[in-house]
């Protein structure tokens, strides 16, 4: 099963980065995604279309969070 994230979404597209393997880019309608999904969360392609991974889009953020408080810390110093 393949894993996206949720880069953008303008005018009806939906731009997804894959997260596994190659940086592959797709454009999808936006009325393909799951109800309620937004920029930055992790998707899952199944065969009926795309889940939300709720856990993966939880960790992913606190990565990227610990990742910015590193990143200020060092500026701090």
């Amino acid at each position: 099963m393949k894993s996206y994230i949720i880069d953008r979404i303008e005018d009806g597209i939906a731009v997804l980065e894959c997260i596994k393997g190659s940086k592959e880019i797709i454009e999808i309608p936006r009325k393909a995604l799951p109800k309620g999904a937004r920029e930055g969360q992790v998707l899952c392609q199944n065969a009926d279309g795309y889940i939300i991974d709720h856990e993966a889009t939880a960790k992913r953020r606190s990565q990227m969070r610990e990742r910015l408080n590193r990143l200020l810390k060092k500026e701090q110093n």
